[in-house]
């Protein structure tokens, strides 16, 4: 059975500490892992909204994409195409990482802001960044 601890305040720290003893001293031998916290299911949820608006408003305005293994076949952006084709290789120049799992928030929206703003100046698409994104950089 897995476990889940978010130890972001001193009542916290101790809990776990001490839930970590009494497992200790009961035998229970127990691994541990240590993740950063990362973007909520809500606002990861808002990203992958914000990739299918970008797909929407390239597809609307005729923008397709290139099939890789041929320049006259052309495909609907979608989600999945604007995060690995557009957003990842933003992130991967700017901060040296593959997975937008492993962000910061701010690093997410610096990184959006550039894909915005290219798309805005070289295909004429607007789509902002989602307010709830935004709001966690406050």
């Amino acid at each position: 059975m897995a476990e889940s601890w978010v130890v972001n305040n001193k009542d916290k720290l101790a809990f776990f500490v001490a839930h970590v003893k009494e497992q200790y001293e009961n035998g229970r031998h127990l691994t541990y892992s240590i993740k950063d916290e990362t973007r909520t299911d809500r606002q990861n949820g808002a990203l992958h909204m914000w990739f299918r608006q970008i797909a929407q408003e390239l597809n609307d305005c005729g923008q397709w994409a290139k099939h890789p293994f041929s320049d006259t076949l052309e495909i609907p952006f979608t989600d999945v195409l604007i995060k690995e084709m557009l957003y990842k290789p933003i992130i991967q120049k700017m901060y040296d990482k593959t997975s937008t799992g492993r962000l910061t928030v701010r690093e997410l929206s610096e990184a959006a802001e550039v894909l915005i703003r290219w798309l805005s100046e070289h295909k004429n698409v607007y789509v902002p960044f989602p307010q709830i994104l935004k709001d966690k950089l406050k």
